[in-house]
Order: structure tokens, then sequence, then C-alpha cells
């Protein structure tokens, strides 16, 4: 097994897994690009997290960030002592620190409610409150694995507005993990999709994300996900 970092790729080459007699993954390739959200796409149980886990462990510990489907918050703490629980080990000038905690609420848009807890903020908040602490965390790399599972459609809009203002201001490689047609194509630089229709996951389609021809992406995609 080979696995690079070049130029603008990431690319991870001839991946081989498998737990007892099941195959995961055979000589399976894939380049990703860096500075760019990538979307891995796919049905439940078509590897994605899977491929999201193999990534990840190609990365440094210190430079990766995770956002999960459930916060996992510290419900004792504010949100800015949760975002410094996580920071401590790694920033230790206090002023560096506090200015990187602040910056990260005030993107996520929870700036006022820097002393609030989890409990006294709502689902949408509290997944806002993870999206600033991955932010603050300062790694080249974010991993997301379907965080907006159970958001409504307008918590869904207003957290991809979020994640899209996080790329922007930054220069971070996001991973993102989903089912999801509508955040596939409103957040994806790059979309691929998966596929275990052959007893093992395959790479069976990808792409570049043109904002002008959304509507066209989520019909394409659509359809490749349905026959698949």
């Amino acid at each position: 097994m080979t696995d690079k970092i070049n130029d603008y790729i990431f690319r991870l080459e001839n991946i081989n897994l498998s737990y007892n007699d099941l195959i995961i993954f055979k000589n399976f390739n894939i380049d990703f690009h860096l500075d760019r959200i990538n979307i891995i796409l796919g049905a439940s149980g078509s590897g994605k997290t899977s491929l999201l886990n193999i990534i990840s462990s190609k990365i440094n510990k210190d430079d990766k960030a995770f956002v999960y489907q459930e916060p996992r918050l510290l419900d004792f703490l504010t949100s800015y002592k949760n975002i410094e629980y996580v920071l401590k080990d790694k920033i230790k000038n206090k002023n560096e620190m506090d200015k990187k905690i602040k910056n990260a609420l005030e993107i996520t848009g929870l700036i006022n409610n820097i002393n609030s807890k989890p409990n006294e903020l709502s689902g949408g908040m509290r997944q806002r409150l993870s999206l600033a602490r991955a932010l603050a965390y300062d790694s080249n790399f974010i991993f997301m694995d379907e965080p907006l599972q159970g958001q409504d459609i307008k918590r869904k809009k207003e957290l991809i507005d979020i994640i899209k203002n996080i790329k922007s201001k930054t220069n971070k490689t996001i991973f993102y993990v989903t089912h999801d047609v509508y955040e596939a194509v409103m957040l994806g630089d790059y979309v691929y999709i998966l596929s275990n229709k052959n007893n093992f996951t395959q790479l069976i389609f990808q792409t570049y994300i043109d904002n002008n021809d959304i509507e066209n992406h989520q019909a394409k995609l659509t359809d490749i996900l349905i026959n698949n």
C-alpha cells in the first residue's frame, strides 16, 4: 500500500481492507484535492466511513480535526471552555488561544453565546459549536462524518453556509461524508460516489461541482445513487 500528498493531490493507492472474510476495499485507488471540500457520497454500507478512517490514518493527529453527527460536547463547560479544552495542549500562549477561540465563535455565529453551555443551545447551535471547535484547532484537515444528519432544512442550510464560510476563510482540506445529494452539491468542490454493488467498495463516479449548474449535478448524482 502506498499513499502520497503531492502538489494539490492527496492520493491513496492500492488500498486493501477486509474484516474476517468480508472484503471492504480491493486494490482501491482515489485522488482527492487539497485545499478543497471533498465529498464522499454513497448509500449506507458503501464504505464511506471506512474510507474516511483510512484517510485520517495517513495524517498526523495534530493536523486534523473532526466533526461528527453528534456534537460530542462537554455539557458542564461553556462554549468558550469547550473549545479551550481541546486547545490547551496545543496552544500554550493564552492570548493566541483566546484570539483563536473568539475568531472561531465569530465565524460560526456563536460569539454572543460564548458563555452558554450546550444544554442552553439548540441542536443547530450545538453543531455550530462543534464546527467552531474544529476550526479553532488550527489543523490543515477537517474530517466531517454526516455532520448535518437530523437537522431540519433551515438549520441544514445555515450550517452549510457556515462550513462554506470556514472554507473561504482558510486553506483547510475538508473530507465530508454524506448520503445526502443536496449536501453534496451545495457544499462540494469535488464529489466521489462509492458503491458496494459488487460486494466491495468501488469508486463509481467522481466530478467537479460547477456552482452554476447545481440542479443538473443534483439530478445526475441522484440518478447514479438510485441505480447503484
